[in-house]
């Protein structure tokens, strides 16, 4: 009876961990370990009294990261600002970002699976993509403003907006039900290969309008498939399997309707937004939509293209910058 129980206790633990993923690639020859700093740990452990003292110390350490937390994350300027100390006194001293700190402490006692899960994702990088860079990965204290932001060798991720959808301070900012279902830790691994995705492969703005807006997306959400296998499509676009299902029941509605609208080859900036952004729904369709159908829908065109294209590889798509040739390439009539 123990022998069972502790059977059933690690195939549930490796159940959670690996997220229903398998392997479809021999991975045993990348070495990589990713180890993640935990800035947030470093920066709320100083002394609030002696900061001007302490901050030369974590600005070695942190370097260009410590440099992106000032100017882009908490937006109170670099250290050469003779207010800097007072700027950053206030942040680690407001109550709601001290809470939040706290916050952290309990939902991420440590991230060893996250750094087991992050390894994984970045060996099928490399397996790939072994000409790119994997970055390094922190993880900071936002004031529940930025979730992932990425530069040049740099990851981080603000783990104050993964503590959960129903986490009480989020009810308190008022964010909105759509955002809060995918402020969960299970999203931290799908959002950081997303950001790196798009960082390393940027959108070819010379045409910017719906259907190159599609490919584009759908080439980020295929690249998903492949370094991240066995993920379910929900983690992957976050939505819950019922949004899945409306999409799969209305894909030919949608696509119908843009067509007939002519909207495909559309550069209005709101039409791309209402297909793209996070929402509610999607206005251009119904209510019972999920947003960012025009991610989901250039996810199918992929797929078609992909399936018309079977001798075409991952690095063949990623460095084709020619959305329209792919678009009619995908031979996609839903």
């Amino acid at each position: 009876m123990r022998h069972i129980l502790l059977t059933a206790f690690l195939i549930i633990t490796l159940f959670n961990s690996c997220i229903f993923r398998n392997n479809d690639v021999d991975l045993t020859g990348i070495n990589l370990n990713i180890k993640i700093h935990r800035f947030e740990q470093d920066i709320f452990s100083l002394d609030k009294d002696s900061l001007e003292l302490l901050i030369p110390g974590i600005e070695n350490k942190y370097g260009e990261f410590f440099g992106l937390f000032n100017n882009k994350i908490i937006s109170i300027g670099g250290t050469n600002n003779k207010e800097y100390a007072d700027n950053l006194k206030i942040f680690l001293s407001d109550i709601m970002i001290a809470d939040g700190y706290r916050k952290c402490r309990e939902v991420f006692p440590d991230l060893n699976l996250l750094e087991n899960d992050l390894t994984l994702a970045f060996k099928h990088w490399l397996y790939y993509f072994p000409d790119k860079p994997v970055p390094e990965i922190y993880t900071y204290i936002s004031g529940y403003n930025q979730s992932i932001v990425t530069a040049e060798k740099i990851l981080g991720i603000g783990l104050d907006k993964y503590f959960g959808a129903d986490c009480v301070y989020y009810q308190q900012l008022e964010v909105p039900k759509y955002n809060r279902f995918r402020m969960q830790k299970d999203y931290i691994v799908t959002d950081c290969m997303t950001a790196w995705a798009m960082t390393e492969f940027e959108f070819n703005d010379s045409v910017d309008n719906i259907i190159t807006n599609m490919v584009y997306n759908g080439m980020i959400m295929y690249l998903l498939d492949v370094l991240l296998p066995g993920y379910h499509d929900t983690l992957k676009i976050a939505y819950s399997s019922k949004q899945i299902d409306w999409c799969k029941t209305n894909e030919k509605k949608m696509w119908t309707y843009l067509v007939e609208k002519k909207f495909l080859f559309s550069s209005d900036y709101m039409e791309i937004k209402r297909l793209f952004n996070d929402g509610p729904f999607t206005a251009t369709f119904s209510n019972q939509s999920p947003s960012r159908t025009g991610v989901w829908l250039g996810w199918q065109i992929i797929k078609s293209y992909m399936k018309h294209n079977p001798n075409l590889k991952i690095q063949d798509i990623m460095k084709d910058r020619n959305y329209m040739k792919i678009f009619n390439s995908a031979g996609y009539y839903p």
